[in-house]
């Protein structure tokens, strides 16, 4: 029952703040500050997406060993030298 509990009050709380953030959206801010507020999401979205296309497109690629085997030989050294 005590997460249930809690289950509804995180609800009602998301609820609130919701609510509170759509008001605020169409009552504080003017237009100018709704496009800035707009083109801020939009370039977000569009910096993840960028991101999220970046770091998955070098799975499936296929390296040759005695590149993989040299870089991860210069790695080891790398870490010997400071110690580790």
């Amino acid at each position: 029952m005590r997460i249930l509990k809690h289950i509804r009050n995180g609800a009602i709380a998301l609820g609130v703040v919701t609510g509170l953030s759509v008001i605020a959206y169409q009552l504080l801010l003017d237009d100018v500050a709704k496009q800035g507020l707009s083109d801020m999401t939009k370039t977000i979205i569009d910096s993840y997406v960028k991101l999220h296309t970046l770091v998955n497109d070098h799975i499936g690629t296929i390296m040759d060993e005695d590149v993989v085997r040299e870089n991860r030989e210069q790695v080891r050294q790398a870490w010997e030298s400071l110690g580790f």
